[in-house]
């Protein structure tokens, strides 16, 4: 009986080691950036940057008002950690570049995630806000 016992907790214990340990969290759908390591975001109609995520391909896509960019992202499920890994962009020439730049530097520092149906805020591993995002009703 030991013996079934040890077994089945050695199998948990290395099934759990093996596994990935990154899950898409619930946070699917289209986003507008308002705010960007505290740099408010004023676009016109025609150029609102956005981020989409896709949790059930742990993709996200956007544009930053000039460039899209595209790329993976990476959860847990302890304290809302996410990551932003493999980002590309296009390559466009921008008249200002302020926000671009704001953003894909940003992008760079995520390391958690607060949010709910209407708000997400992008977190740096200190817990500093350098994102924050409003839903995008369709």
């Amino acid at each position: 009986m030991k013996n079934i016992i040890l077994s089945i907790v050695l199998g948990v214990m290395c099934m759990s080691c093996c596994s990935n340990k990154y899950v898409a969290a619930n946070i699917s759908g289209d986003w507008k950036i308002d705010n960007v390591l505290d740099i408010q975001v004023n676009a016109s109609e025609e150029e609102i940057p956005f981020i989409s995520f896709q949790s059930n391909e742990s993709r996200f896509y956007g544009t930053t008002g000039c460039n899209s960019f595209f790329g993976e992202f990476k959860t847990t499920d302890n304290k809302n950690e996410i990551m932003l890994t493999n980002v590309g962009s296009t390559k466009k020439l921008c008249i200002d570049m302020t926000t671009e730049d704001a953003i894909f530097s940003a992008m760079s520092q995520v390391a958690s995630v607060e949010y709910n149906n209407e708000e997400m805020q992008l977190l740096d591993i200190n817990g500093n806000v350098v994102m924050k995002l409003s839903a995008i009703k369709k």
